[in-house]
C-alpha cells in the first residue's frame, strides 16, 4: 500500500492537490462574503446565466482533452500539429457557441437586460477556454506544477478583483465577469509555461486537429448529455420556480464541489500512466492500477458524504447565513452523488483505454432522458430537494445501470464494484504472505 501512495501519480497529484488547497483558502472568503452581498436573488440570477455556460463548453471545447493526451502518446512527433490544429478548431467552436448562449438566453429571457448583459461577460471565458488544451500537455508528462501555479497565480489576482468589488459595493454584472478574467489570466500564463518548457513549436495543422476531432466527438455528445443533467436542473428551477430557489439550490451544489478537486486530481494524474500501461500491453499492472484509481476516489468520497450529512445544517449557518437554511436538505442529498459523479470522471480513462468510445454517448442518452423526467416530474412536487433527488438517481444510471445494457460495457460495472470490495488490495496482502 505504501509503494501506491508513493508513486509518481500521487505525487504529480500533489501539486494538483496543493494548488486546490491554495486556492480553496484564497476565495473561501470572499465567495461566502459575496454570495452574502449578492443575497439569494442576485446570486440565482448570476449563476442562472452561468449554467447555460457551462451547458455549452462542452461544445466549445470539442470533447478533446483526454482524447489528445491519447494521441500525444500514440505519436509523439506530432504533439505541436495536435496542439495547433486543435487549438484552431477549438476557437472556432467558441465563437459559434458564445453567440448561441447568447441567443439562447435573450431567447428565454426577452427584454430582461440584466440577463444579457450577465450573459455577454461570462461567454468571454468560452473564448481563452481554448488555450487550456495545453493542460493536456502538462498533464501528458506529469508536469501538473505549471497547471498548479498558473492557476494560483489566477486565484490571486481574481480574489482581489472580487475583494474591490465588495469594498466599492458593485452590483452583480461585475461579479459576471471573474468567471472570464480567471479564463484570461489562466490562458495567458499556460501559453508562457509552455513556451518556456522548450515544448514542440506550435503548428496550425487544422487536419491534425481534425484527425483528434474524429475521436472526440463521442465525447462531445457526452459532453451536451453531462451537462444536461449537470445544468439542466439549475435552469429548469429558474424557469420553474424562481431566481431565489436557483441561489439556494447553487449553495448546496457549490458546497459539494468545494472538495472534488481532490479526486479530479488523482483521476487526472492515473490518466497518462493508465493509458500507457495499455498500450504497451502491460494488462495486469493495468487492471491493477484501474481498480486502485476507482477504490480510492469511491471510498474517499464515501467518507466525505458521511461526514457532510451529518453537518450539513453547522455548514450552510456558518458559511452562508441564516438567507441560505432553505439549501440544507439539497446539500444533504447532493453531497451523495458525487461519488457517483467521480466514477463517471474515472471511467473516462477506461473508455479511451478499452475504445469503446461509441458506447459513452448511448448510456449517457439514458441519464438525460431520466433526468429530464424526473426534474420535470419532481421539481413542481419537491422544489429544490427534487431537483436534487433527480441527480442522485440520474447519477447512479449513468455509472452503474446503463452500462449493463450494452455487452461491451458491462466489465465496466464489474470493475467499480470489485474496486469498492477492495479485492485487489486483498490480492496484494495475499501475495505478500505468500512471499513470506
Amino acid at each position: 500500500m505504501l509503494g501506491f501512495i508513493k508513486n509518481k501519480e500521487i505525487k504529480n497529484a500533489g501539486w494538483i492537490i496543493g494548488e486546490k488547497i491554495v486556492q480553496m483558502v484564497l476565495s473561501f472568503v470572499v465567495g461566502i462574503l459575496s454570495a452574502r452581498y449578492l443575497g439569494p436573488g442576485n446570486y440565482g440570477s448570476l449563476n442562472y446565466t452561468a449554467s447555460f455556460v457551462t451547458f455549452f463548453s462542452s461544445v466549445a471545447t470539442l470533447g478533446m482533452d483526454g482524447v489528445i493526451i491519447k494521441k500525444m502518446i500514440e505519436q509523439p512527433d506530432k504533439e505541436g500539429s495536435f496542439l495547433g490544429g486543435s487549438i484552431v478548431l477549438r476557437f472556432i467552436s467558441s465563437v459559434v457557441t458564445s453567440a448561441l448562449v447568447v441567443g439562447v438566453v435573450v431567447f428565454l429571457n426577452p427584454g430582461d437586460t440584466e440577463k444579457l448583459i450577465l450573459i455577454l461577460l461570462q461567454t468571454i471565458q468560452l473564448l481563452f477556454q481554448t488555450l487550456n488544451i495545453f493542460d493536456s500537455w502538462f498533464q501528458r508528462y506529469l508536469k501538473s506544477k505549471y497547471i498548479s501555479i498558473a492557476k494560483i497565480i489566477a486565484s490571486i489576482v481574481v480574489m482581489a478583483y472580487k475583494l474591490w468589488l465588495l469594498a466599492t459595493s458593485k452590483n452583480v454584472t461585475w461579479f459576471a465577469f471573474s468567471n472570464s478574467l480567471t479564463a484570461i489570466i489562466f490562458a495567458i500564463l499556460l501559453l508562457i509555461f509552455y513556451k518556456k518548457s522548450k515544448a514542440p513549436a506550435l503548428k496550425w495543422d487544422v487536419k491534425s486537429g481534425l484527425f483528434v476531432l474524429k475521436d472526440s466527438y463521442h465525447y462531445i455528445l457526452s459532453g451536451l448529455m453531462v451537462a444536461i443533467y449537470g445544468q439542466m436542473d439549475k435552469i429548469m428551477i429558474g424557469e420553474m420556480l424562481s431566481d431565489n430557489s436557483v441561489g439556494l439550490y447553487t449553495t448546496g451544489i457549490a458546497i459539494c464541489s468545494m472538495w472534488v478537486f481532490v479526486p479530479i486530481a488523482i483521476i487526472d494524474s492515473f490518466r497518462p500512466t493508465i493509458l500507457t500501461l495499455r498500450q504497451s500491453g502491460h494488462m495486469e499492472l493495468y487492471n491493477k492500477r484501474l481498480r486502485q484509481l476507482y477504490s480510492f476516489v469511491i471510498w474517499l468520497c464515501i467518507g466525505v458524504s458521511v461526514v457532510v450529512c451529518l453537518l450539513a445544517p453547522f455548514i450552510i449557518s456558518v458559511l452562508y447565513g441564516k438567507e441560505y437554511m432553505g439549501s440544507v436538505n439539497t446539500l444533504r442529498i447532493a453531497i451523495w452523488y458525487e461519488t457517483f459523479s467521480m466514477i463517471g470522471t474515472a471511467r473516462g480513462i477506461w473508455i479511451l483505454a478499452e475504445e469503446k468510445n461509441k458506447y459513452v454517448k448511448y448510456y449517457l442518452a439514458i441519464g438525460s432522458v431520466v433526468n429530464l423526467a424526473l426534474n420535470a416530474v419532481m421539481i413542481p412536487v419537491w422544489g429544490i430537494e427534487g431537483a436534487a433527488v433527480a441527480t442522485l438517481i440520474t447519477q447512479i444510471t449513468t455509472s452503474l445501470i446503463a452500462p449493463l445494457f450494452f455487452k461491451a460495457t458491462r466489465e465496466h460495472t464489474k470493475i467499480v464494484l470489485e474496486a469498492f470490495c477492495l479485492t485487489w488490495w486483498f490480492k496484494d496482502r495475499s501475495a505478500s504472505k505468500l512471499k513470506k
